[in-house]
C-alpha cells in the first residue's frame, strides 16, 4: 500500500493507474511480469479545489495562535512606530516619572506637535488597533464556545452509548445466568435418571 500525498489526503487529486500498451502485450503472452506506468493525477475542477482550500485555511486560521504583531500585520497596521499611537508612549516614557499626570500629558502633546504629528491621526490609529484586537478576541471566544458545545454534545452521545453498552453487558450476564441455571438443572436431571438405571 502506497503512502498518500497531502493532496490525495485532502481529496484534491486522485491517483489513476494505467497499464502501458507493453504491459497488455506481455499479459497476452501470459508472462507473469507486468509493467505499470507511473500514476496519472486526475485533477479536480479549480473551483472545487479552491473551496476545499478555503475551508482548510479558514479552519487553520481560526485555530492558529496569533501574536500581537501578527494581528496588526493582518490588518496592515505594522507600520513604523513613529506613525502609530506607540510614539506617544515613547515620548511619555522619555519624560521624568515624577512629573504630575497633567504636566506629563501636556508635555507629550507639545512634543507630538513639535514632531509634526497630529493627535487625531494617532488616536485614529489607536482605535483601529483596538478594533482589530477586539475582532480577534471575539472570534477566539466564539470559536472556543462553538468547539465546547460541539465536544460536549459528542461527550453526551458517547456517555449515552457507554450506558447502553453497560446495560447490554448486564442483560447478557442475566441471560447467561438464566441459561446456565436451566442447562445445569437439565444436566443434573439426566444424570439422576442415568444413575437410576445403572
Amino acid at each position: 500500500m502506497t503512502k498518500k500525498s497531502i493532496l490525495e489526503k485532502l481529496g484534491l487529486v486522485e491517483l489513476v493507474e494505467e497499464k502501458s500498451p507493453e504491459a497488455e502485450i506481455i499479459e497476452e503472452e501470459k508472462v507473469e511480469e507486468t509493467v505499470v506506468v507511473p500514476p496519472v493525477i486526475k485533477a479536480q475542477a479549480p473551483s472545487e479545489i479552491e473551496e476545499k482550500l478555503d475551508v482548510l485555511i479558514e479552519s487553520y486560521e481560526k485555530n492558529k495562535f496569533l501574536s500581537i504583531d501578527e494581528v496588526y500585520r493582518n490588518k496592515n497596521l505594522d507600520k513604523d512606530v513613529k506613525q502609530s499611537i506607540f510614539i506617544a508612549e515613547v515620548f511619555m516614557k522619555a519624560l521624568p516619572e515624577n512629573l504630575p499626570i497633567d504636566i506629563k500629558r501636556k508635555s507629550t502633546l507639545n512634543i507630538l506637535d513639535a514632531s509634526g504629528l497630529k493627535k487625531e491621526d494617532l488616536l485614529n490609529d489607536a482605535y483601529i488597533r483596538i478594533d482589530a484586537l477586539n475582532t480577534v478576541l471575539e472570534e477566539t471566544v466564539a470559536k472556543t464556545a462553538e468547539l465546547k458545545e460541539k465536544n460536549e454534545t459528542s461527550v453526551r452521545e458517547l456517555e449515552e452509548r457507554i450506558e447502553i453498552l453497560k446495560r447490554n453487558v448486564e442483560e447478557r450476564y442475566e441471560f447467561e445466568e438464566k441459561q446456565t441455571s436451566v442447562i445445569e438443572y437439565e444436566i443434573q436431571r439426566v444424570i439422576n435418571i442415568v444413575d437410576g438405571i445403572k
